[in-house]
């Protein structure tokens, strides 16, 4: 199960409802109309209407489309129980209610469900994983952990897992609202948390700004945009757009201030 999967509830379920066979894929956009862009309606930090800038995607989303010279268009897409993000996604690439949707994780390499339904990835803008937090003083390294002793932990997941491999004392929980909250009342000395999850409680206020250690080894995930297979101008745009943000320092920015600095 994925860190998405635990904490945003949008893991990328398989893609059940593609484009029937037979029918002709959705036109390419306008290179100088409005470029329509699908976010996850409620997945903080990435994206949430409720949020003022929408969230690291919505302002993402209006970057690329600026560093373009284009309008941009947001449309706001929940997520179906049932067939979760990958249903989403085929609904709205395929359908054409939008040409990019912002937000799509990939673990452990290319994301093989976007392959198998001809969606394209993005280069990827984000890249993010787990950090070992201290409930009272930072975390510096795994030998501060063990002398903690009680490191809270989501049950079955990456860094679960790594916690084990290293032989620290676990404390399991069942997702992250119950962690940060044991993290907040000294129920643990520290929780190995999804990093994107405690720069939301900061925001919140719900999480102490306590830095705390990256844990690389429990595993990476990194983010890119889908769009339909059929538009390599478009992915040529993006992909070059993406890479003008990260070099003059706007991407790094955007993700600074929503809590996950590079």
């Amino acid at each position: 199960m994925t860190p998405r999967t635990r904490l945003c509830g949008t893991l990328l379920a398989l893609l059940t409802h593609g484009q029937p066979a037979g029918s002709a894929p959705p036109p390419a956009e306008p290179g100088g109309g409005p470029l329509t862009v699908c976010l996850a309606e409620a997945t903080p930090p990435f994206s949430a209407s409720s949020l003022p800038d929408g969230g690291i995607d919505a302002e993402l989303a209006r970057a690329v489309a600026g560093q373009l010279g284009r309008e941009v268009r947001l449309t706001w897409v929940s997520i179906p129980n049932r067939g979760g993000l990958g249903k989403a996604l085929a609904q709205n690439l395929a359908g054409g209610a939008c040409a990019l949707f912002a937000g799509i994780p990939e673990s452990g390499g290319p994301n093989e469900d976007l392959a198998e339904k001809r969606l394209a990835a993005s280069t990827p803008y984000l890249e993010t994983g787990y950090v070992l937090v201290g409930a009272r003083t930072p975390v510096r390294s795994l030998d501060d952990a063990r002398r903690l002793g009680r490191i809270g932990v989501v049950t079955a997941t990456p860094a679960d897992l790594y916690l084990f491999q290293q032989n620290l004392h676990r404390l399991p929980y069942g997702d992250n609202g119950a962690l940060l909250a044991a993290l907040a009342d000294g129920s643990v000395d520290a929780a190995a948390l999804w990093q994107p999850a405690l720069a939301e409680a900061r925001r919140r206020g719900q999480a102490q700004a306590v830095d705390g250690l990256a844990l690389p080894e429990a595993g990476r995930t990194r983010f890119v945009f889908a769009l339909r297979r059929g538009d390599p101008a478009l992915l040529a745009d993006v992909n070059a757009a993406v890479d003008s943000l990260r070099s003059d320092g706007r991407l790094a920015a955007i993700l600074r201030a929503h809590g996950l600095a590079p």
